[in-house]
């Protein structure tokens, strides 16, 4: 602008041109998609932003950010919406703008949203015929903007009902490997007249055209319908009666982790699990008036890492929202925030900057919200392939000495 003072060139070409500067300066652009435009500039750039340890520490100091949520709703047929969060940084919100958060359907069929990992959006699509049910799951990818890549149809899983039992509760896994996805579908089934239950586990490695049985373990325990279970460590926990039941994928064995003192699940939603960034411990958060506990099982044991206390944020929401049924609807992985239901509103909060706010409101037509589904942006970036036409160092230019 007219009246700044601008650097020389000869001063901007040797802070460039020193390596640990330059990574210095790449790893404080703050999003991924300034960090893709950093690496568009050269090779030497390239390198830089796709180097293992630069992108370590890039995470460390700007975690993947949430672009918005989706609220699916139990009835059927289902409308799943997309809402983005408010507030969002700029270069967030023009993203946000030019995705398509639409599954594209399939097969002419509406389908619905079960779950989001890393940028993609899982759906599933369910037909019937006498004894047989067959799910066609799908993986959407919003942020793709060319439509014919942006829907990846998974091959269908055949399942069977028979007389006297019932499917209690399901949820589909994934687990993003070195070389694609690898999917675990979980189905618990109830027995008439019989006590406990029979869990399947059904695994689609990357690469493979059919769905396989993968284990099948029967336990004395309930597990719930409404707590979401959580897969890492090539582990599967659930929720069950007073414990924590363990799927061992690996050595297709079952366990149990009691529950911290006081603390039960239940269908009212106080209690759900979640996981630490690097896959290593599990975490269980807690609700009971007013009061969000965060414990951390590592060791065998548990230990209470946090409280946040409602009361104070909850209090511009008082006078026109009840609070005796606030409810945990969804916890993002790592803690970092938690979804709640409180009346017929949704509230956000941020665990670590300790901020609550309203995201939604029931209408009127709505008798209960459904299942919340938080959509982040993806990790590690995707960065493009370069020509030499393409070594510009004036493309960064403005992002990293802006005028």
């Amino acid at each position: 602008m007219q009246g700044e003072a601008r650097l020389p060139p000869a001063c901007v070409s040797k802070v460039l041109d020193d390596e640990d500067l330059l990574s210095e300066i790449i790893v404080r652009v703050g999003f991924p998609t300034s960090l893709v435009r950093a690496a568009a500039v050269c090779r030497r750039w390239l390198s830089h932003a796709s180097d293992g340890a630069f992108l370590r520490r890039f995470r460390e100091l700007h975690p993947p950010r949430l672009l918005g949520f989706y609220i699916a709703e139990r009835d059927y047929p289902a409308s799943e919406r997309f809402f983005p969060m408010l507030h969002l940084p700029p270069e967030l919100a023009a993203v946000v703008r030019r995705a398509s958060f639409r599954p594209d359907a399939y097969d002419g069929a509406h389908a619905h949203v079960v779950g989001c990992s890393n940028g993609s959006v899982l759906t599933h699509r369910a037909s019937f015929c006498l004894d047989t049910f067959k799910l066609v799951f799908a993986r959407h990818r919003p942020l793709c903007y060319e439509r014919g890549m942006r829907m990846t149809i998974l091959p269908g899983l055949k399942l069977r009902t028979s007389p006297g039992s019932i499917y209690n509760w399901t949820q589909l896994f994934s687990k993003q490997e070195e070389d694609g996805w690898s999917y675990f579908y979980l189905t618990v089934k109830d027995i008439m007249d019989a006590p406990g239950v029979l869990l399947y586990v059904y695994m689609l490695q990357n690469g493979d055209d059919v769905w396989r049985l993968h284990l099948t373990l029967a336990s004395d325990l309930h597990a719930w319908k409404s707590p979401k279970g959580v897969l890492f460590d090539n582990k599967i926990y659930l929720a069950a009666d007073d414990a924590i039941l363990i799927l061992d994928l690996t050595a297709s064995i079952l366990s149990t982790i009691q529950l911290p003192q006081g603390v039960s699940f239940d269908l009212s939603g106080t209690t759900m699990l979640s996981r630490a960034d690097d896959g290593s411990v599990l975490y269980l958060i807690h609700i009971k008036e007013l009061q969000l506990q965060i414990w951390l099982h590592n060791g065998g044991n548990w230990l209470l890492v946090d409280t946040v206390c409602l009361s104070e944020m909850c209090a511009n929401f008082l006078e026109d929202e009840p609070t005796a049924d606030i409810r945990i609807n969804h916890v993002g992985d790592y803690n970092e925030f938690v979804f709640l239901e409180m009346g017929r509103c949704v509230l956000y909060l941020d665990v670590k900057n300790r901020t609550l706010r309203k995201v939604y409101k029931m209408t009127a037509d709505e008798y209960y919200l459904g299942d919340i589904y938080p959509f982040m942006m993806s990790w590690p970036p995707i960065f493009p392939t370069l020509s030499p036409a393409r070594f510009q160092k004036s493309i960064f230019m403005n992002l990293v000495f802006p005028l």
